[in-house]
């Protein structure tokens, strides 16, 4: 039969244009990784364009998609980009890798790997040692510490292992706040907060401390963490106005360091940990691993409060008691004292030959300048009392407790208790 239009009967084939294509085919190829044959799936389902392997290299010869073999890197580039990264890295943190992919993409390179391990051969052989796989941190050189005598220099930071975040158990959680003396080795604070990581919390959280020492030191020394904005100002008037003659240019009022510097307390909190933390943290857990704790019930968290905070607070207690009072391990190159009880040197610091560095503070001016920060910052109640842990529910939560007879609150028995408590309550506001 005559064919009057001269085509063999399949549909017309729509070619995308060039740019579209090019576009596409380098994201296949460099961003989705695929290989020839997804490549023609992909163009099949975006643009219902199907060719033939053959068709598919010569598209990509004309419209220079490069390939391992025809790519073209001059070593030049490859130098400087391997630079960029490298400097990149050091001043952001950012992994090495990170860079190298996103260049490779950029730039069109195949395996770049390789040709950055022929750069480092050349430019950066040191950096194999330094960018492994699996490679441990740089080791933080420890030097031997150093201190004139009591209060010469205290360490303060939070503690977090049991708190909302490390519990995940609703929001419920205690943070811990501690200062620890540098050269006795004693534990002069350790309380149990609801936040220690705001600014005015932690204004009051030095206050309180000043308070229950009636003293602060010569230098404090923290992190740089988001609390220590007030315990910086107050540092700086107290020890101007109560000791003037120290020089601050000589001995700094406030130190910040990384956290991983501030050996006196982190190596502390390694401590606690080991002989307290992970107990307390098990006790609390079981709430969620027994379901006992309903996140969803608006009775539990102000109870979970009542019954928890103040065993967890005399917990702390026993062991800073404990801490303050066992035997230091005696070490032969410490230039402080060792092998001491560290209540010892802290209340008799001149038979260790040391100085009594504590600057005394009288209570008037903590009220001073706790006056100021509440017009500030807020009262200390709005940083210091847990959520639903209202007078009402304390007295309430109190009559609860002695109409069960008053039994002995302990950690091992304080779930069992919460329970009982909670039932109790459920059917007070049944009735």
């Amino acid at each position: 039969m005559p064919n009057p239009t001269g085509k063999n009967g399949t549909t017309e084939k729509i070619v995308p244009p060039d740019d579209v294509l090019k576009k596409a085919l380098i994201r296949y190829v460099f961003e989705l990784q695929l290989d020839r044959e997804g490549q023609l799936a992909a163009l099949k389902k975006d643009f219902n364009y199907a060719i033939s392997l053959s068709t598919l290299r010569k598209l990509k010869i004309r419209l220079e998609i490069p390939s391992v073999r025809t790519q073209r890197v001059l070593i030049t580039t490859g130098t400087r980009l391997h630079q960029t990264s490298v400097a990149a890295e050091n001043a952001t943190g950012t992994s090495v890798s990170l860079y190298l992919t996103f260049w490779g993409t950029t730039l069109l390179i195949y395996n770049i790997s390789d040709l950055i391990r022929n750069i480092m051969i050349t430019h950066f052989p040191g950096g194999f040692d330094i960018q492994y796989p699996g490679r441990k941190g740089t080791r933080i050189a420890r030097v031997p510490l150093r201190a004139s005598g009591p209060f010469f220099e205290v360490s303060s930071d939070g503690h977090e292992k049991i708190s909302a975040a490390a519990l995940r158990m609703g929001g419920v959680g205690f943070s811990v706040y501690g200062f620890k003396d540098k050269y006795t080795d004693s534990v002069l604070f350790l309380k149990i907060y609801p936040d220690v990581r705001s600014s005015g919390a932690g204004g009051h959280i030095f206050l309180d401390f000043v308070e229950h020492t009636g003293h602060i030191p010569i230098q404090l020394t923290t992190d740089k963490g988001s609390e220590v904005g007030w315990l910086y100002a107050f540092m700086s008037v107290l020890r101007s106005v109560y000791a003037p003659d120290i020089d601050p240019t000589v001995y700094p009022f406030h130190v910040l360091i990384n956290s991983v510097h501030n050996a006196v307390i982190e190596g502390f909190w390694r401590q606690f940990k080991e002989k307290t933390g992970l107990n307390l943290k098990d006790f609390l857990l079981q709430g969620k691993e027994q379901h006992l704790f309903n996140p969803h019930d608006a009775v539990h968290e102000p109870l979970f409060y009542w019954v928890f905070a103040p065993l967890i607070q005399q917990a702390l207690d026993d062991f800073v008691d404990w801490w303050n009072h066992h035997r230091v391990h005696h070490q032969h190159d410490k230039i402080m004292p060792s092998g001491h009880v560290p209540a010892h040197a802290l209340d008799y610091p001149e038979l260790f030959g040391a100085l009594d560095c504590r600057i005394a503070i009288p209570p008037e001016a903590v009220a001073e300048l706790r006056h100021q920060l509440d017009e500030e910052e807020g009262p200390a109640s709005k940083y210091q009392i847990f959520p639903g842990l209202t007078p009402e529910f304390n007295i309430y939560a109190t009559e609860i407790y002695e109409r069960m007879g008053a039994p002995t609150l302990t950690l091992a028995g304080a779930w069992d208790i919460f329970v009982e408590m909670a039932r109790e309550i459920a059917l007070d506001q049944a009735e």
